[in-house]
């Protein structure tokens, strides 16, 4: 096959018009065939699919559930619906769930080599707005680092008292700076994250290490807001290692965003960090509780999604873009763990993550649960 040329998957259970495109579209394109849903999806994680021509009227998986799963898979693959009379409001319901056209039965050559090509040519510009957009975000988000952690360290050295003696006063002002200061640090950290999470470039760096240092280090860091709202925090953490083979780096992030959530969103009562070592001996539970706001079931499911905060008078007085459980969860399953959320309105939340141990020549992207309840 050609490395150049994109790929197109033809799914018809019919040989006719399965052979008549497969025959009009070789000569430009890498084409795959399938004769049913169920192979389409196979197919879809072997070959790198740019474009899907699809029958809606199929037996077994019906042809509105395969253009869901390609959706699934890939958002960006554009999908043309090959349809008959009968089958026109199926399609319309097709082009809802972003189809890019569809074509009536018999089509014409020349009609679907256009069609197919436009389809392609809205994936390319998709995909480069995309590179674009992704690529902006990197470099601002990169620029305003540099001087922001300038900024940190200098007022970190003021409120030490490293460069003379301050009043009670001007503590309490250095000491709000401080406070927003690293807030925005934190946000811009996620930003970069998620961009790099995006665009797969966050290869893991397999290392042994102690969790308990990684998690005894990220509670330090919110030591002060903690002492600052009065909240009670109580750690349980073996008296032994709990020495893990993983991406510490990862991890770190990882915990830092469950732990400054439930800092963030609880004002009064207390904090739980547990860390366990895994059933299996290798890998590690860690466990997150607070007696914060909590969240409505009916919203637990887009806490993960970038870009998302729960809405509230008490969630609004909070900073904050939503990104801090979206990077957490991507990163676990990078990791190949798993991320639980469990929440009640007014009662708190409690986040449990489970994270197996990895060898040094693991690859990432494995498969993890998410469960939410």
């Amino acid at each position: 096959m050609d490395g150049n040329k994109p790929h197109i998957l033809i799914v018809d259970d019919e040989v006719g018009p399965r052979e008549s495109l497969r025959l009009i579209l070789s000569p430009h394109y890498n084409v795959h065939v399938a004769d049913g849903g169920n192979q389409a999806v196979e197919m879809l994680q072997q070959f790198p699919v740019d474009l899907v021509t699809l029958d809606l009227k199929m037996p077994g998986m019906t042809g509105i559930n395969v253009l869901a799963r390609v959706k699934q898979h890939d958002p960006d693959i554009e999908a043309i619906i090959i349809t008959g009379y009968g089958s026109l409001d199926t399609a319309v319901e097709g082009l809802r769930l972003d189809a890019f056209d569809y074509i009536a039965k018999p089509f014409d050559v020349q009609q679907i080599l256009s069609l197919v090509e436009r389809g392609l040519e809205r994936r390319r510009t998709r995909i480069r707005l995309k590179n674009v957009r992704s690529d902006f975000i990197s470099n601002v988000s990169h620029e305003l680092r540099t001087p922001l952690s300038v900024v940190v360290g200098f007022v970190h050295l003021l409120l030490n008292q490293v460069l003379g003696k301050l009043t009670q006063d001007q503590q309490k002002v250095l000491q709000t700076v401080y406070r927003n200061s690293e807030e925005l640090l934190e946000l811009i950290d996620n930003i970069l994250w998620l961009t790099t999470l995006n665009s797969g470039d966050g290869a893991d760096i397999i290392d042994e290490f102690d969790v308990r240092t990684v998690i005894q280090e990220g509670i330090l860091r919110r030591e002060a807001v903690i002492r600052d709202k009065k909240l009670t925090l109580d750690t349980e953490l073996p008296d032994s290692a709990v020495v893990i083979s993983s991406d510490r780096l990862k991890l770190e992030r990882i915990f830092q965003n469950i732990f400054n959530n439930a800092v963030k969103f609880t004002d009064q009562g207390s904090i739980r960090v547990t860390v366990r070592a895994g059933t299996d001996g290798r890998g590690v539970d860690v466990e997150v509780a607070d007696t914060g706001v909590g969240i409505a079931t009916s919203k637990l499911a887009s806490v993960v999604e970038p870009f998302q905060q729960v809405q509230g008078a008490v969630m609004r007085a909070c900073a904050g873009l939503g990104l801090g459980l979206t990077v957490a969860y991507r990163i676990t399953q990078m990791l190949g763990g798993s991320l639980y959320i469990e929440s009640q309105v007014g009662r708190g939340t409690t986040v449990k993550l489970k994270l197996p141990a990895r060898s040094k020549d693991a690859k990432s992207g494995e498969e993890t649960t998410r469960q939410y309840g």
